[in-house]
C-alpha cells in the first residue's frame, strides 16, 4: 500500500503534466498565427515591399485628407467676397456673414483690423457706417497676363 507522501508525489506529477499539456494547447493557436505572419512577411520581402523607407507612404495608399476638397480661403479673401456681394456692411455684419456662409467664426474686432489693413492697401474703404470693396481690387485678384507683341503685329 502506498503512503500518503507517495500519493501526493504522484498527484503532483500528474498535475504538472496536465499543466504542461494545457500550456501547449493554449499556445498552439498563437504558434500557427505566428507562422502565418512570418510567411506573409517573407512574401512581402520577396515582392520588394520591405525596402520602403519608414516615413514614406505606400504607393497604393490613398491620398492624405489635406490634399482633397476645396482650397482653403483666408479671412481676407472671404471679407472681399462678402463686400463684393453686399457692399456697405459693418464689421459685425461681415463677421456674421463669415460665420453663416463659411462656418468661420471671426470676431468683429478681428474683421475690423483686417479691414483697416485692407484700407491701407487700397482694397477696401469705409463708406458711412459700413465698408465697400474698391473696384481696383478685382483687377489685383485677377492673374496677370503678359503678352509679347512684335512690331507690326
Amino acid at each position: 500500500m502506498a503512503t500518503t507522501y507517495q500519493y501526493l508525489l504522484r498527484r503532483k506529477a500528474e498535475l504538472e503534466t496536465g499543466m504542461i499539456e494545457a500550456q501547449r494547447r493554449a499556445q498552439a493557436p498563437f504558434e500557427s498565427e505566428l507562422r502565418a505572419i512570418v510567411l506573409a512577411l517573407d512574401a512581402l520581402k520577396q515582392a520588394g515591399m520591405a525596402e520602403r523607407v519608414a516615413g514614406e507612404p505606400a504607393p497604393f495608399a490613398p491620398p492624405t485628407p489635406g490634399k482633397r476638397g476645396r482650397r482653403g480661403r483666408s479671412t481676407r479673401d472671404m471679407i472681399l467676397i462678402t463686400l463684393q456681394q453686399a457692399p456697405g456692411l459693418n464689421e459685425t455684419e461681415i463677421a456674421r456673414q463669415l460665420d453663416h456662409r463659411w462656418s468661420r467664426p471671426v470676431k468683429p474686432v478681428a474683421v475690423g483690423r483686417e479691414l483697416e489693413a485692407m484700407a491701407l492697401e487700397g482694397l477696401a474703404r469705409r463708406s458711412g457706417s459700413g465698408w465697400i470693396r474698391i473696384e481696383g481690387a478685382a483687377e489685383a485678384d485677377a492673374p496677370l497676363s503678359l503678352g509679347v507683341s512684335a512690331k507690326g503685329h
